[in-house]
């Protein structure tokens, strides 16, 4: 069994997909807006650390190093967060709404949220899973 101490990056990749999860099960939106802190807060790093990057060129080379797969996790959370928001509460309402079949579009509305539901919390499990490996999300 190899001992290795877990790298800062794998361990807000791991928190930002676990945000995502949570986003989904939990607390829907309540999370997101977490994410989108943890986002505005990366933000601000990349310019302070953009600012003394100008003065010692080694330093930001290290810190992008260092936040290298947090980045893309987050960033990646983030837009599968607002995909499902969008495929699972925007659509199925429209539909509902301009349907004139009521009974049938919520039926139809219904399968669709649990299936389409199911494979983003299958696809968080996945992208979680390579988080914990220090390894890209697949979407």
């Amino acid at each position: 069994m190899i001992n290795r101490s877990p790298s800062p990056s794998g361990k807000f990749a791991v928190i930002y997909q676990s945000l995502y999860l949570a986003n989904l099960l939990l607390l829907p939106g309540v999370f997101f807006l977490v994410l989108l802190y943890y986002f505005k807060q990366f933000k601000q790093q990349k310019k302070i650390n953009g600012e003394h990057a100008k003065n010692s060129s080694g330093n930001n080379e290290v810190w992008l190093r260092n936040l290298g797969i947090a980045k893309i996790h987050l960033i990646r959370s983030i837009q599968l967060s607002v995909l499902a928001g969008l495929l699972l509460a925007v659509i199925p309402s429209l539909v509902i709404y301009f349907s004139a079949e009521l009974q049938t579009s919520i039926m139809v509305g219904l399968v669709y949220f649990v299936t389409l539901h199911a494979g983003f919390v299958l696809l968080g499990m996945f992208n979680l899973a390579r988080a914990m490996a220090n390894k890209l999300p697949i979407f």
